[in-house]
């Protein structure tokens, strides 16, 4: 499942619109789910690796579209953030990390965000995607070989994000008004401007 929530967008990562469904629907699949929530994080480390804790999750970032949900949860792993881009190779630093165990549900829970766009935060902390029911992946524009190709189906989400491609739910208020797209009878008609040095 793909949201709306595209970290290396800019968003919070705090969306916890899909766990939120997921737990109301008493969903027993398994799933993995990233989530920034610094809070958790530190209860998860004061716990230590195999210790349970009772918390919340998401809206710690963004609390005016996500209202924190309550979890109890094991604590699998801890890590300090730091791991190797699957794409690229590059250091990406998620800030420390806890793995998080509620029923069948596992959420790899940063202290910020961190790019999401291919699988490397959940082997970096211990997960294959490919051996979930479910992920949710916080970015529109991963590569098809990184979940696509492995997935029996493909479910793209508009919930809720700083980051929507559903420009009418971000609440712009500081632009001319009406304005296309955002208002209903606006027309839109392109044009092209060619630009060429030495003319």
């Amino acid at each position: 499942m793909k949201p709306n929530q595209n970290q290396s967008s800019g968003a919070s990562g705090d969306s916890n619109a899909i766990l939120r469904v997921l737990l109301a629907a008493g969903c027993k699949r398994t799933a993995l789910l990233p989530m920034v929530d610094e809070p958790a994080v530190r209860a998860a480390f004061a716990a230590g690796v195999g210790g349970r804790i009772q918390t919340t999750l998401g809206g710690t970032v963004d609390p005016k579209r996500f209202k924190p949900v309550q979890i109890e949860a094991t604590v699998r792993s801890l890590s300090d953030g730091w791991f190797r881009s699957e794409s690229h190779g590059q250091r990406w630093f998620s800030g420390k990390t806890a793995v998080l165990e509620s029923g069948p549900y596992t959420i790899v829970a940063t202290s910020r965000p961190c790019n999401l766009w291919d699988r490397s935060l959940f082997f970096a902390n211990g997960h294959d995607p490919a051996n979930f029911d479910m992920v949710v992946v916080k970015s529109p524009h991963c590569q098809h070989r990184f979940f696509d190709a492995k997935a029996e189906r493909v479910v793209n989400v508009d919930a809720p994000g700083s980051s929507s491609a559903n420009l009418k739910s971000l609440g712009h208020t500081r632009c001319l008004r009406p304005i296309f797209p955002l208002d209903e009878g606006v027309e839109f008609t392109p044009s092209v401007k060619i630009f060429q040095r030495g003319v």
